[in-house]
């Protein structure tokens, strides 16, 4: 990444809650100082921007466990992808 140029990229947060919105609080990111607690759903959303106004972004759906870990809620693709003739 330091070699592209994009190492100490910051694209804001790393996250946000989801609900009956796609996209509502908690923010994750340093500013925001909500408290996780069990049952929330929230999404683990890392993003690079690699070229001015085009970034790359992965998204987690996880939910807060009783015992403070994470379940991962996003389903798995498919290791081989469907060739469409």
């Amino acid at each position: 990444l330091e070699g592209a140029g994009m190492r100490g990229n910051n694209v804001g947060r790393l996250g946000h809650g989801l609900g009956l919105q796609v996209t509502e609080p908690p923010s994750n990111s340093a500013a925001d100082e909500a408290v996780l607690e069990p049952g929330m759903v929230i999404t683990i959303e890392p993003g690079m921007e690699y070229e001015p106004g085009k970034m790359i972004v992965h998204e987690e759906n996880i939910t807060i466990t009783e015992d403070g870990f994470a379940d991962v809620l996003t389903v798995r693709a498919p290791r081989e992808m469907w060739a469409i003739n």
